[in-house]
């Protein structure tokens, strides 16, 4: 569905064939994506994030890496104009949210080890994958689905059906380190995938306040509801204010706040959602519910990147440094 209604093509510049949408654009659709079908925005926006790195000006990237990134660009959106997906296999089992502290290994050109929370799973064509090159440098690497089996099930409390599987590489070829060598340390566009997740789950919460506003509404409903209305007010001017101030390139306090808006947006979220789902009672506690599914997939927001404890440590070293 996704491929063929060119959904793939979002931030692919109209040069290459695509519809050439900014930040803004692209969070605008995997919002209004995300009220419907919460789990294929979600891989969608994997993909998206993944290609945003190749919209990073050259002149921001070392001179040596340029020509190497052109193309690189070049290939990758000829790619995804022909329906082949992207996904992001960075995180592992007891890394703690931090790349790097990957262990997975990069060796004569092939990536091995195994990767959790991988959006899409085998149904990828390729990966960002982060793995250590010989040097024992973390990079990221853009990996060709062959050689990678599902290491274990998806089991989620939410967003189960974007089949979030643990993967098996082994000996996956690499394509060329992604967009450009050095991308990790350097300008990069991870703030896309940290925007797009928000702008998720701000889509799961509008539809959920849609399905449960009704003028047979209790007292005490009435009042959960607007908490959730008003929350989702403070939640888009945050998301609209980190788009509207983005910088070419983005810098270290730009990707501070975009953190912080991720931060408070998934727990401000699943914390009034939760307070208005447990004044609902009767056949919305059901687990087949509409509005218990979509409960479940807000309480999975806090726990993607960066997860809550992660960013918690960041943010507080932040404030205790700030008055050292």
């Amino acid at each position: 569905m996704v491929a063929e209604h060119g959904l793939l093509l979002i931030n692919v510049p109209e040069a290459f064939g695509g519809f050439g949408e900014s930040l803004g654009g692209t969070l605008e659709t995997l919002r209004t994506l995300a009220q419907g079908s919460p789990s294929t925005a979600l891989m969608l926006a994997m993909h998206t994030s993944v290609l945003a790195n190749y919209l990073i000006d050259p002149r921001h990237v070392p001179a040596l890496e340029r020509v190497s990134l052109l193309e690189q660009r070049a290939w990758v959106f000829g790619e995804a104009t022909r329906g082949k997906r992207f996904g992001v296999a960075n995180s592992e089992p007891g890394a703690g949210g931090d790349v790097k502290q990957s262990r997975a290994q990069m060796r004569g050109g092939r990536v091995s080890g195994v990767k959790s929370f991988c959006s899409m799973g085998t149904h990828a064509d390729y990966f960002m994958a982060a793995a250590r090159d010989e040097a024992d440098h973390v990079r990221y690497w853009l990996v060709r689905n062959e050689n990678v089996s599902v290491e274990f099930e998806w089991d989620a409390i939410g967003m189960r059906s974007s089949e979030s599987v643990s993967l098996r590489f082994d000996g996956a070829p690499v394509v060329a380190p992604l967009a450009y060598r050095g991308l990790l340390d350097g300008v990069n566009n991870r703030h896309w995938s940290t925007l797009s997740f928000t702008a998720i789950f701000i889509g799961i919460a509008e539809s959920l306040l849609g399905d449960v506003v009704s003028s047979r509404a209790s007292m005490l409903q009435q009042t959960a509801a607007t908490e959730l209305h008003l929350t989702l007010q403070a939640c888009r001017a945050f998301l609209r204010h980190c788009v509207a101030i983005e910088p070419d390139p983005a810098t270290n306090d730009y990707r501070r706040e975009v953190r912080d808006c991720k931060l408070f947006v998934t727990r401000a979220l699943a914390q009034s959602a939760s307070s208005l789902f447990t004044t609902l009672g009767g056949s919305a506690y059901r687990s087949a519910s509409p509005v218990s599914r979509k409960l479940r997939d807000l309480l999975a927001g806090p726990l993607l990147r960066p997860p809550v404890g992660v960013a918690f440590d960041e943010v507080f070293r932040e404030l205790t440094s700030s008055r050292a």
